[in-house]
């Protein structure tokens, strides 16, 4: 038999209730927390980039402190006249070391009457308003450097090292006492502000230290004493040119 008006109809509705149940149990399943491998990577990145903020922004109040502390701490090197030197201290290391950044007049400018200069050390024979005469002599030359002595005891008396851009240049050693039973008295030097002599002639004290003792307990315009006396001198023109030094 072919009956072409009949009609036949699939109830679906249980199928479909059924899988509408299983779409939401996997939901339920698979809960909130509970991300693709692409989240994790978002998240993670996320939290390296606040990290990296944080840390930076620490490190960079940490960097502007030091500068401004170094900037405290440093001094300026002002040239008003180029036809002479200039010298300011730099900051402290050690207590018992010393150093100066100079500026020193051009080869050029020498030869236009400007002075050139040597660095002088003595130990011994310091008389105060005069030059000793034992002296230990460097020709300086031209542009910008660094001056520094250091001072050490020793078994027999003491040693004192000048050095010249972290290059040693005079080294003198004493054999009188350098101890805490001995006074001393003098100037460290331009700690404040930048210097310069008042003409191409004078001289520029760098350091200078005066010991006493019993024998000789104050520093008087006739006494001598022992001690460290470190300055730049100009040179004559027969020792620049001559080459002495």
């Amino acid at each position: 038999m072919n009956d072409s008006n009949v009609d036949f109809e699939i109830d679906t509705s249980e199928s479909h209730r059924s899988e509408t149940r299983y779409g939401l149990e996997c939901r339920v399943r698979r809960g909130p927390l509970q991300w693709n491998l692409k989240t994790l990577i978002l998240l993670a990145l996320l939290c390296a980039s606040w990290f990296c903020y944080y840390r930076l922004r620490h490190d960079n109040e940490r960097m502007r402190s030091a500068i401004q502390v170094m900037r405290a701490e440093s001094k300026a090197l002002v040239v008003l006249h180029a036809d002479r030197v200039a010298v300011v201290s730099a900051p402290k290391t050690w207590s018992d070391e010393k150093k100066w950044n100079v500026a020193l007049p051009s080869k050029e400018t020498i030869g236009n009457g400007g002075a050139a200069y040597k660095l002088c050390l003595a130990t011994n024979g310091l008389q105060f308003g005069s030059m000793p005469s034992e002296v230990t002599e460097f020709a300086l030359p031209h542009g910008r450097h660094a001056i520094e002595i250091k001072k050490r005891e020793t078994k027999d008396g003491f040693e004192v090292r000048v050095l010249f851009d972290d290059q040693e240049v005079i080294k003198v050693n004493q054999l009188h006492a350098w101890g805490a039973e001995r006074g001393e008295s003098g100037s460290d030097g331009y700690e404040s502000q930048s210097f310069q002599p008042g003409s191409t002639e004078e001289s520029v004290e760098l350091y200078g230290i005066y010991l006493t003792d019993d024998k000789m307990p104050a520093i008087t315009k006739t006494s001598q004493h022992n001690g460290v006396l470190l300055w730049l001198e100009p040179m004559r023109e027969a020792e620049h040119l001559g080459g002495k030094l």
